[in-house]
């Protein structure tokens, strides 16, 4: 396949559209993701697509992408790791021994929730989301659970309040301000600060919480605001910033501290984060990427 101008890991929506966006731009492109079967729930949050399956949604934008001789889709393949030579490409390695040359390095996938919840991604994205506005509605008068080790509870526990009177706060562990504790119990919202020892359900179904001192509390669905994130991607020969969440630190236009690197969708930001914003920043960092190139190949 020879060397690829730029390789895109992950093909969530800021991938697929960088995607598009470089290979309409005549630049060769290397789109390497997985089959995304985990992809269950639907997109709620973009008027264009609202009550789509994401999977379907994903298909079909590669199906569009396909169309287009510069864009080559290596489907199925998990990236182990990423090196970059003395000449300064990039070789990316696929689990199954496959490998690949680029010039450029878009990074778009990649970032998990860190919490010591041990059995919480039974239930991520089946029934616990990072994200108000994409599941708010269908959670709308569930019994609801607002997960956050931040410290940082009340804005984001008014926003879930909205959809649901009946919920609790846990953070897990983690301390909260007093004069937000007593803030969100006058609104009747229980506030735990025990830790939580196991999520009890069925098939990605919540049916209660479990926290360490004994308790047990009946809840159907909730959200989470973890931590910290980390990246799965390892590379070598070359490191990028990192912020004290463990996001990858970029520019206004999606430069990382490591030239030729570019962050954009779930991992320069909290994942996953809303369809519609994941796309503009694909968007958007393709432009710089395909700017970057025109400049340095004139």
């Amino acid at each position: 396949m020879g060397i690829f101008e730029c390789a895109i890991i992950g093909g969530g929506p800021a991938g697929l559209n960088a995607a598009l966006l470089l290979g309409r731009a005549n630049r060769s492109v290397a789109l390497l993701d997985t089959k995304n079967e985990h992809l269950a729930f639907e997109l709620q949050e973009s008027i264009s697509r609202n009550g789509n399956a994401a999977i379907e949604f994903m298909q079909a934008a590669k199906e569009k992408l396909n169309q287009y001789p510069t864009i080559h889709s290596i489907v199925s393949q998990h990236v182990r790791a990423i090196k970059q030579s003395d000449n300064k490409l990039f070789k990316i390695y696929t689990e199954d021994g496959q490998s690949f040359l680029a010039e450029k390095l878009l990074l778009t996938d990649g970032t998990e929730i860190q919490t010591d919840i041990p059995n919480i991604n039974q239930y991520y994205n089946k029934s616990i989301f990072t994200s108000p506005y994409g599941y708010g509605w269908e959670l709308k008068d569930k019994k609801m659970i607002y997960i956050n080790e931040t410290g940082a509870v009340a804005q984001t526990a008014k926003i879930i309040f909205n959809f649901s009177n009946d919920l609790v706060v846990a953070t897990n562990g983690y301390e909260i301000k007093e004069n937000e504790k007593r803030e969100l119990e006058n609104k009747g919202i229980n506030v735990i600060t025990d830790k939580i020892k196991e999520m009890k359900g069925h098939n990605g179904v919540l049916n209660s919480v479990v926290f360490q001192n004994g308790l047990e509390i009946e809840r159907e669905a909730g959200f989470i605001t973890p931590s910290s994130y980390a990246t799965n991607i390892i590379g070598e020969g070359f490191s990028c910033d990192l912020d004290e969440q463990g996001l990858i630190v970029f520019d206004h236009f999606g430069r990382t501290s490591e030239k030729n690197v570019y962050a954009a969708g779930d991992a320069a930001q909290p994942a996953p984060t809303e369809i519609v914003l994941s796309e503009a920043t694909g968007i958007q960092v393709a432009i710089t990427i395909n700017s970057d190139i025109s400049i340095e190949k004139f």
